[in-house]
């Protein structure tokens, strides 16, 4: 079945004319994985802080260097998020970072052991010196005082400089986001979709551009919040549609401790969100909790995962039938793992001297043990 929606997808984008260069029966719309290919992996944009910090990854009690431990058992794609000047102490919320950490060189390093170990990569320009979403789109700030005309093409320029040093070192992504939960829109206030949609829309297009002149094999994402909102969705891809921006895959991020809402939910709102635009789906984060609170017995990010309970099985059981949702599903593609590697390491947090709030919802135990929910990566999925 899903082989025959993107095959149909495939068909439409030709029939309308769009890029020949990025489609190909054999892949998904866009991108360079087989439609056969069920994608799953997560997020490890903060290892090399883990690392720095002295966490250590095992697998049946043996130390492992995390990368290949992921890639064998199950992962076969990774996420790397880009901030443009993270751990600058004059800047704020640059400051809010560890210096070294997400930025260009620092994924440029962690690129290059992915691809070392096979793993396909999924690259996300936050277009920030921080974390962006909903909330906070901050500009990085040596483009604070660009004219929307100049930052327009500062987002090109950047976009496909960095591209091409991914291609200069032999690690190509093969997804592409622009922007991370980009629903209100990006680089506020020019990009807000309170301040122009057509400005967030002409944004994006800026990035999509340098994405087909630089890495034209990668699929383009744009990701937004409230996986399952399709009111949201449906209006907002349909201000992208309005205004000709050009992408392949819709991303989404679904956590039940958030909605509320449940795997089937998911899968029907996706399979009616697909056919609606002829975009693939892909679930660029997904966080579950196998207890409630932190290694230190602090508040969790993520304290319950509502309408499923909170366990290291309820894990396990959560993923396996997502994935199984995914393989069954006309327009879903695969899921990115939120923060699966983010272990108790030291004083690490998301912010110098605050709590890691995601030791609790990690694939690993306090200790660093693989759990579980591995075996959830590991299965086969018949799509």
């Amino acid at each position: 079945m899903k082989q025959c929606a993107f095959a149909l997808s495939v068909l439409i984008c030709l029939v309308c004319s769009c890029r020949p260069d990025v489609i190909d029966n054999d892949k998904t719309p866009g991108g360079t994985a087989d439609k056969a290919v069920l994608l799953k992996g997560g997020d490890i944009s903060f290892l090399t802080l883990i690392e720095q910090k002295g966490g250590k990854y095992y697998l049946d009690g043996k130390e492992s260097d995390c990368v290949k431990l992921l890639k064998d058992n199950g992962f076969n794609i990774v996420r790397l998020r880009l901030y443009n000047d993270p751990g600058n102490k004059n800047f704020s919320p640059s400051k809010k970072m560890y210096a070294g950490i997400q930025d260009e060189a620092d994924i440029l390093a962690l690129a290059k052991r992915a691809k070392a170990h096979g793993l396909q990569i999924e690259l996300t320009f936050h277009y920030s010196d921080y974390w962006t979403n909903g909330a906070d789109q901050y500009k990085p700030h040596e483009w604070e005082a660009l004219s929307y005309e100049v930052l327009k093409n500062r987002v090109y320029e950047y976009t496909k400089a960095f591209l091409l040093k991914m291609n200069a070192q032999g690690t190509a992504p093969e997804y592409v986001s622009l922007g991370n939960e980009v629903q209100a829109g990006l680089l506020y206030p020019e990009g807000s979709v309170d301040t122009s949609i057509k400005q967030t829309a002409e944004f994006l297009a800026s990035g999509a551009r340098a994405v087909r002149e630089a890495a034209p094999e990668a699929g383009i994402i744009i990701h937004l919040d409230d996986g399952g909102n399709l009111s949201k969705y449906t209006w907002f891809f349909g201000e992208m549609k309005k205004y000709g921006v050009d992408y392949d895959i819709i991303g989404a991020s679904y956590y039940p401790f958030w909605t509320g809402r449940s795997i089937e939910e998911i899968s029907a709102w996706a399979d009616a969100l697909g056919k609606a635009f002829g975009k693939p789906v892909l679930l660029m984060e997904t966080g579950f909790a196998w207890t409630e609170k932190t290694h230190d017995n602090g508040n969790a990010q993520l304290s319950h995962n509502r309408p499923y309970g909170v366990s290291k099985q309820e894990q396990k059981d959560f993923m396996s039938k997502l994935f199984k949702a995914i393989a069954a599903s006309e327009w879903l593609i695969g899921d990115l793992y939120w923060d699966p590697i983010f272990i108790p390491a030291g004083d690490a947090g998301w912010i110098p001297g605050s709590p890691n709030v995601v030791s609790n919802s990690t694939l690993f135990d306090f200790e660093g043990n693989a759990l579980p929910v591995f075996d959830a990566f590991r299965a086969q999925y018949d799509q």
